[in-house]
């Protein structure tokens, strides 16, 4: 991921630049080959995921902060807020992102971060659910509730008290949220309803099946995309397990997992 932020950094040429014979295997110069117009494989896998990975810190990071606050505010209010938010939660959840995302795409000319809006604005009901539980088991302790007798404001209990212990879970769910979304925009480009007009994983895919790469034995123009996806996801995917695993332990901190 670091990589793929300083590619900008690190080559003297662009990923859509003409900079060696078209088709040519990996070697010495340009590592993971060329593609049909002898551009650098290497500088458009960086490229592009970068552009993947930020589609998918964009959604991650707005489902995550619509989850945190919505799952706080509906657990610590209760009552009749906590009723229409879940109900809320109820229905958003059913909505499926990615034929939602399918479906818009086919229609409109969506952007890259469009498309991560779109994943974020529907996709932080799961975060709720577990920050609301979680928010519904600490009104129960006694400090929360001594420092309510005392007079304190929502907005402070809520600042000092409440969101510390939830913000553990909401890092899990957003590392998460950031492999799945990250994948959904890979999906999209894959199939073609992608931003045509920005370079990603899923579109260097694409134009790698519609050249006719596979059909030509041009195994490293799949493989540069294919292996940058795979170790991506599980780098994340591996992140998330640990700090999921490190706050299930009894030793893991002062904030344990109250719901599944």
């Amino acid at each position: 991921m670091i990589l793929c932020f300083a590619a900008p950094y690190i080559f003297d040429h662009g990923p859509t630049e003409i900079v060696g014979s078209p088709l040519q295997p990996p070697d010495g110069r340009y590592w993971l080959g060329t593609n049909e117009l002898g551009q650098d494989l290497l500088s458009r896998v960086l490229m592009g995921g970068r552009n993947s990975i930020m589609v998918g810190l964009l959604g991650a990071g707005l489902a995550t902060l619509l989850g945190t606050i919505i799952g706080m505010v509906s657990g610590y209010f209760g009552g009749l807020t906590d009723q229409f938010l879940s109900r809320l939660i109820d229905v958003i959840i059913a909505v499926p992102i990615f034929p939602l995302l399918i479906i818009l795409s086919a229609y409109y000319s969506l952007s890259l971060y469009a498309m991560g809006l779109i994943m974020g604005a529907v996709g932080w009901c799961a975060c709720a659910r577990i920050v609301r539980a979680q928010a519904l088991s600490l009104c129960e302790w006694p400090f929360v509730q001594g420092v309510r007798a005392m007079g304190a404001s929502h907005r402070y209990i809520l600042g000092h008290y409440i969101l510390p212990f939830v913000l553990p879970l909401s890092l899990v769910k957003f590392i998460f949220a950031l492999q799945g979304y990250l994948l959904m925009g890979v999906g999209l480009g894959f199939i073609g309803l992608g931003d045509a007009q920005t370079i990603d994983w899923g579109w260097i895919l694409n134009h790698a099946f519609t050249s006719g790469g596979l059909s030509m034995g041009c195994w490293w123009w799949f493989l540069a995309p294919v292996g940058a996806i795979a170790i991506t996801s599980l780098s994340i995917a591996m992140l998330g397990y640990s700090l999921e695993h490190r706050q299930a332990s009894p030793s893991g901190g002062r904030c344990r997992w109250t719901a599944g």
